[in-house]
């Protein structure tokens, strides 16, 4: 029989191991699937620039290696390809693009920041395909309020005042073109990224991440503005949970929305 320190030891080995490749490629979703390859985006990928523009990234894999030029041998497998879109405007362009070859080592990177790479995409395109894949990655979709919090993070009580309690069930839609809670709509939204720490958002907010519940962000914090008068006050901040539901600033109440399935 094994002594009991060398037991624990074995345990900890095991709670420490790497994780199996097939979890790590559970976080690539099906996008399309094809004959000769298949189509994945990174659901963690999503990240909003200024000038309604936002970027993700997609992954192709060949069934079979290619070249990766006419007249090279090299042959790679994997194309990473983090695109960009403008939503308003139905255009791309290839913000980075990464060639992997069968072992999963980078060959060749490229990207491209010029204003003459934007193309236009046609509805029913492949194109067209990706970009509605990235529209509906968090925070991006429709959700449904299930609580709020305050600065201190205590959640919502039965002493809480009647507007706040009825805000439970409300409809929240986040969207490139449009975003409503409830029935108060903004027609012209825009969504940036920006990385938090904890420390700047307790000078920002007075409050700390830790309070709220938010350990971990994986599209770190996005300020979203209408651009119309329709929201009072227009600016809000969206912030993600370990749950997977998200938080979100309205009103001086932070709201705990449900991603609807």
């Amino acid at each position: 029989m094994l002594p009991v320190s060398c037991v624990i030891v074995i345990l900890l080995l095991l709670i420490c191991a790497p994780i199996p490749t097939q979890a790590q490629h559970e976080r690539w979703q099906r996008v399309y699937t094809g004959e000769e390859f298949i189509v994945e985006i990174n659901p963690e990928s999503l990240s909003f620039e200024p000038g309604h523009t936002f970027r993700a990234q997609f992954r192709t894999v060949f069934s079979k290696p290619e070249p990766i030029s006419r007249n090279s041998t090299t042959r790679y497998k994997i194309r990473l390809e983090t695109v960009e879109f403008i939503a308003t405007e139905k255009r791309y362009r290839y913000y980075e693009t990464s060639l992997l070859d069968p072992a999963g080592a980078i060959l060749q990177t490229s990207s491209s920041t010029s204003s003459q790479d934007w193309k236009q995409f046609k509805d029913g395109g492949m194109m067209a395909r990706l970009f509605a894949a990235a529209r509906a990655l968090p925070p991006l979709g429709r959700w449904t309020v299930v609580g709020h919090r305050y600065g201190d993070g205590r959640a919502d009580e039965a002493t809480e005042p009647y507007e706040l309690a009825r805000l439970n069930g409300t409809l929240v839609i986040l969207d490139v073109d449009m975003t409503a809670v409830g029935t108060q709509r903004c027609s012209s939204p825009s969504y940036r990224s920006h990385p938090l720490s904890d420390k700047e958002f307790f000078l920002k907010q007075g409050i700390s991440l830790d309070s709220l519940g938010v350990k971990a962000i994986p599209f770190g914090g996005i300020v979203l503005e209408c651009g119309t008068r329709e929201w009072t006050p227009p600016r809000s901040l969206i912030l993600a949970l370990p749950s997977g539901n998200i938080l979100m600033l309205w009103k001086g109440v932070f709201l705990e929305p449900k991603k609807r399935h």
